[in-house]
Order: C-alpha cells, then structure tokens, then sequence
C-alpha cells in the first residue's frame, strides 16, 4: 500500500548539536567518566581507525560511554536534558502538522540505545538507530549513508508499505551523508546547511530556546 512517509535525520536536524557530544557531557557532568581518560581512549581510536581505514574502531569507542549509564538515566538524557536545550522549534511544528496517515520515521547513525527515547516525546512509528550487542559495540553496521535506505527499505517490506514518493518528505542538516535517504522521496530538505542543490529546499531551523 502507498503511503506519505516523512523522513527525518537527527543530529543538527531534529535538534541542534550532536547527541554523543553531548553524552560525554552528560557523563562528565554526573560524574560518571573521568574526560581526560575518555579523550586519551577516543584519540587513540581515532589513530587507529585512520591506520586501519575502519570508522568501527571509532564509533565503538565513542558509543561506549553508554555502558555507563542505565536505561533511566538514558531516558533523563534525552527528555529532560537533550530536550528542553537542543530540539528545533521548527521541527516540533513540522512533525505536529502531519497526519495520523502519514508514517514517520527517525533514522540516525546515533545509537538506538537512546535514540528510542525520543519516541517518549514524539509518536515516530519507526525508530531506526546503530545497534549495539551487549559489550556495547555495532552489531548490525553504523546506520549511516545508504545502509540507512536498506534499513528503512526492510521496514516498509516488512510492513508492506510502498513510499508515496510524489507526497512523501525528508528532511537532514546533511547533503553528503543523507543524499541517499533524501533520494527515496520527491520533498526533500536541507536543515541550515550551507549546500545548495537543485532539488533540495534550504530551510533555516532555530532552538526551541
């Protein structure tokens, strides 16, 4: 069945800054890392995954501070510090606008352990982040560029859902790592970025605060 859907990253595109950033934060703040060591263990993944030309080696140590934190404690991240801070007024307004017809999806390279909780605060009915296994490390790739288009595209099959492309929306700060997401619908959006591209609407996004 044909159906609207409306794509939407989520760093620098639902809200203004990029969550695993300020994770650490987070952490730093609740006293649940000591930074100097983190920063001593995220350089010495970046050297290493530049040697070894694999971003894994990175991402796994970048999402490892989530090990540190319970599933309460990710949920607080997300509602009661990423929200009141970091989350665009615009895209609050664009994602009440739709109607219960339309499928709305979150799709991001952030990791899904917390990524699902923003759920708590809009009704996405697909969620779609990086999974980790239990040692916190990616188990099914990092959902970024075109293994984001497969991970929906199995979704919509699942479901038996056909993208309305004419109808259907996208939005991300992103060109470049996005493209091929934006691609799969006809309305396509690019959040306060300074690329310009035929078939691409540049639109200005401001914090709630």
């Amino acid at each position: 069945m044909k159906r609207k859907v409306v794509l939407y990253d989520f760093d620098k595109t639902v809200l203004d800054c990029e969550s695993i950033v300020e994770l650490y934060k987070y952490a730093y703040k609740n006293k649940k890392i000591n930074i100097f060591k983190s920063l001593l263990n995220l350089s010495a993944a970046y050297l290493k995954a530049k040697l070894n030309s694999d971003f894994t080696i990175m991402k796994n140590q970048m999402v490892s501070v989530i090990k540190y934190f319970t599933e309460d404690e990710l949920q607080d991240f997300v509602t009661k510090y990423l929200y009141p801070k970091f989350f665009f007024k615009e895209f609050e307004e664009e994602f009440s606008s739709y109607d219960d017809d339309s499928i709305k999806i979150l799709c991001s390279a952030s990791a899904t352990n917390y990524l699902i909780y923003v759920g708590e605060l809009f009704p996405f009915d697909y969620i779609i982040g990086t999974d980790l296994d239990n040692d916190y490390k990616l188990c099914r790739g990092n959902n970024k560029k075109d293994i984001k288009v497969k991970n929906i595209n199995e979704i919509l099959e699942r479901e038996g859902i056909e993208i309305d492309y004419e109808n259907s929306l996208a939005y991300s700060d992103s060109y470049k790592d996005d493209k091929y997401m934006l691609r799969m619908v006809k309305n396509r959006y690019l959040i306060n970025s300074k690329v310009n591209k035929k078939g691409y609407v540049n639109l200005t996004w401001h914090r709630n605060k």
